[in-house]
Formats: C-alpha cells, structure tokens, sequence
C-alpha cells in the first residue's frame, strides 16, 4: 500500500471506499504481525547464542569421543578423520538438538530448565526450541516465495517461506521451527532428488514395523535416515555419474584465472541466496554487529547488504562458503565492489574490515574455514583498493583529453606507475601516458592497476578520453 495514501483518500484497492474505511485497517494489522514476528525471530536467535553459549561452558567439557563418532558413522564419514569443516555445523545443531550427551538428557532440555527470571515469551520460544527435531518432508506445492512441505510420515504439512529453486518431488531433511503462525527452516538443511523417495519410504515403512515413527524416533535416529539417504543417493549417482553441481561451480570459478574481470551473472529470478546462508547472515548480525553502536552497526549492515548482493547475483541458491576461493574473493573486492559498492577510500577499508569480522565469524561458528584464503586477499586489498580509487581521482584531475574528435578505444588496460614514467599496457606493449610524475604520491610508485575507459593513442604516447573505473591489480590475476 502506498505511504503516500491519506485516510479520506479513496482506498487504492478499487473498493470506492476511504482508506481509513477500507484497507487501512487490514495494513495496520499487517505491519504489527510483521513487526512482532521480526521480534519474535530476533529473541529465538538470540536465546540459540545463549544456548550454544551455555552449551560450551557447561558441556562441551564433559564429551567424550563417542558423540563425533556416531555423528561420523551416521552420516558415512570416515572415522579415522576429524569431522570435515563442512559438517561443524551440522554436527553442532545436532548435539544441541537431538544427542542425548548430557547427563543423558539433550542440552537444549537441560538448558531449558535452568532458565530462571524469563519472561513467558522467552519461556515459550526456549520451549519451542526444545521439541524442534531433525525429520524428513517432501515438496508437495509451491510457489514463488513459499513451499508447501509434507512430512513424509504423518502427512502433516507445513508452509515454509523459501526461495530455493526447488521442484515437487524432492525430499527435504530439516528442522522446523514455528514463529507464530508460520513455520521457517532452523539450521543445515538437505534436499534429495525425487528419485530417492521411493527408496526412502520402503525404508520408512520397515522401521515402522519396530518403532513408532514419532518425535522421540526423529530425534534419536533423524540423523541415521539422513546418512543412510545420502549413501542412495550417492550409489545412484555413481550409476548415472552426472555431472554435479558442484563440480560444475568449481570448473566456473576456476576458468577465472584465465579470464579476470568476469564471474557469470545469473538472471534476477535466480538471484537470492540460500536460507541457511541468510541465517547465518541473521545470526552474525544478532550475536555480533548489535555489540557496536549504532552509527557502526549501519555500516556494518550496508557492508553486509553488498555482499548478499555479490552473492545472489553470481551464485544464487547453490552458494556455499566453501565457494570462496582466492579467485573469487579478488574478483570480488577487486572488480566488483569497484563497479557496484559506491564507495571511496574509507569506504572501501570499512567493507574490507566487516568481511574480515564475518569471514571469522564464520570460522570460529564452524561453519566453514576459508579464512586462510582470504587472508592474502585481504592483505593485499588492504593497501591496493583504497590507492586505486585515489589513482582514479588523480588521473581525472590531471591526464584528461579535452578535444573528443580523435579516435578512442576503450577497454580495460594494465597501468604501471613509477617514479620515472606512467605507462600502459595496449595490446602487449607498454606505451608512456601523456602525465606529469610530478605530485604523484610515493605511495603508488611501483604498483599496477587496471584501467577501464577510452584512450587515444598519438605519436607512441598514450593520452586518457575517459577514466571509468581503476581496479587493484592483484597478484591472483598478475599474470593476465
């Protein structure tokens, strides 16, 4: 509904009553259920950072080594190998959630009971928090935003906010939580094929003959299914050896050793990010940026923005953080946040720092360890990206061209600076530009840059039309 819509205005539905008649009514409601469900969402986040906490001063201590192997043996993992970084976090919200390890009981139950001076809605959210369990739906229906999931033994069906690109059929391990009258997906979550289904439900009726198939079973044996589902799944993709998606994801990235400046872009349909990776982005905003003030948690979330952008652009839904190698983190401090961040000098140190205390976040979550790629990365940007953008507003002040009759060409170009002479790289050769080294920052001598923007060359001296953007040249793509 439009803001600007006053109350004695006709109702923009076509009703031909007011507004305040009408629909105003119908809005208010709406944007009072919205604004109590963020709330509701931000203390369920914010009592799972107390539970996880509590969890690591109270019982991580008292583990023993039985937990990772029955995590490792559930889910056909080697048991002579530590817990793969990919797996940290499936293997924590299963010890939160689902592995009797302390004192017999759940942490998350335990936990439960010590909460003392709570208010009811807090003691309401930590008692949904205890009965969420591990189990499997199937798509039954779906929609541009929403997903109807089935649970593949009772039936019952859930409606999930979701824009996976997901097909009916397919299978879903997960947790559900609820938030009001809505359910949303809580931790790592797997999706199956649909030609696992068959195979899962001969298995789920077997098991019906000894157990009943209840939440105290999902519990206890959710994680058991899930490991014996991907082994099907696996044997049947060894039969019909496809091509995965991740290997396809991996071969993309690759190719951009040889070919800087580009990382496809997907078509806007295509382009959100998985859920389990807005999460973490919730939970990193909800445990750590809301420690600074105000004014630095803006910035903080404009950074953050940026990079949910990066993402939904060029990886969409099949996004891992695992993805983030050092080609496409140069591509993405060194290219894109040129083109698309709007920034400057400070700005660009603000989105390089904020990344940095995400990245470890990430880490020490257990999420995913990638921090050692990114820490060259960011070493070299550190000092690079701020320089290229004081590069871009000296090149506009003092190499411009004014008469615009001659011929251009435009492209990207190597730019080399040194205290003798300014050059650029055209077409495999080096060709002074017409600038004073005069004035030029000490900073900057030494160092390349790329260029993009029109030039003209006359009389073996290049001379700069148009200056678009300059770019950090990284050591990743040196060799280009």
């Amino acid at each position: 509904m439009p803001a600007t819509v006053g109350r004695n205005d006709p109702c923009p539905c076509g009703s031909g009553n007011k507004y305040k008649k009408c629909c105003e009514r119908v809005v208010a409601i709406q944007s009072a259920e919205q604004i109590r469900v963020e709330r509701l969402r931000k203390t369920k986040y914010r009592l799972l950072m107390e539970l996880n906490e509590w969890f690591e001063q109270v019982c991580s201590n008292a583990l023993d080594g039985k937990w990772s192997f029955q995590f490792k043996e559930s889910l056909q993992l080697s048991l002579q190998e530590p817990i793969p970084s990919r797996f940290s976090h499936a293997y924590r919200f299963w010890l939160l959630f689902d592995a009797p390890c302390y004192r017999g009981q759940r942490p998350v139950e335990c936990w439960r009971k010590q909460m003392v001076r709570r208010s009811s809605e807090e003691q309401q959210i930590a008692k949904k928090l205890s009965e969420i369990y591990l189990c499997c739906y199937e798509v039954a229906d779906l929609d541009k935003e929403h997903v109807l999931l089935r649970s593949m033994v009772k039936g019952t069906e859930f409606t999930v906010q979701m824009k996976e690109s997901v097909q009916t059929g397919m299978l879903l391990f997960a947790r559900l939580s609820s938030l009001m009258d809505r359910y949303e997906l809580f931790g790592p979550y797997t999706f199956f094929g649909e030609k696992v289904r068959g195979k899962l439900q001969m298995y789920l009726k077997k098991q019906q003959k000894e157990w009943e198939l209840n939440r105290e079973y999902w519990q206890q044996n959710g994680l058991h299914v899930l490991g014996w589902s991907i082994e099907r799944a696996q044997e049947m993709e060894r039969r019909e050896c496809p091509k995965t998606v991740d290997q396809e994801s991996q071969s993309e990235i690759s190719d951009l050793q040889n070919e800087w400046i580009h990382l496809p872009t997907l078509p806007n349909a295509e382009a959100f990010l998985p859920d389990e990776v807005e999460q973490h982005f919730d939970l990193f905003q909800a445990t750590f940026v809301k420690n600074f003030q105000s004014k630095t948690q803006e910035l903080y979330v404009r950074s953050l923005n940026l990079l949910k952008e990066y993402i939904s652009s060029h990886f969409g839904k099949r996004f891992t953080w695992s993805l983030f190698n050092r080609s496409v983190l140069s591509h993405l401090f060194g290219v894109w946040y040129v083109d698309n961040g709007k920034g400057g000098i400070v700005q660009s140190r603000i989105f390089l720092n904020t990344l940095k205390g995400l990245f470890q976040w990430i880490r020490d979550e257990g999420i995913c360890d990638f921090y050692s790629t990114f820490t060259p990365v960011y070493l070299e940007c550190i000092q690079m990206l701020p320089l290229s953008y004081e590069v871009k507003q000296w090149l506009c002040e003092n190499c411009g061209l004014q008469d615009h009759s001659i011929s251009t060409d435009s492209g990207v170009f190597k730019l080399s600076v040194s205290s003798v002479k300014t050059r650029l790289k055209v077409k495999d050769q080096w060709i002074p530009l017409q600038a004073s080294v005069r004035g030029l920052p000490t900073t900057w001598l030494d160092h390349r840059f790329w260029l993009k923007g029109k030039i003209s060359i006359q009389s073996q001296t290049v001379y700069l039309v148009a200056v678009e953007a300059v770019y950090p040249c990284l050591s990743v793509s040196e060799e280009l």
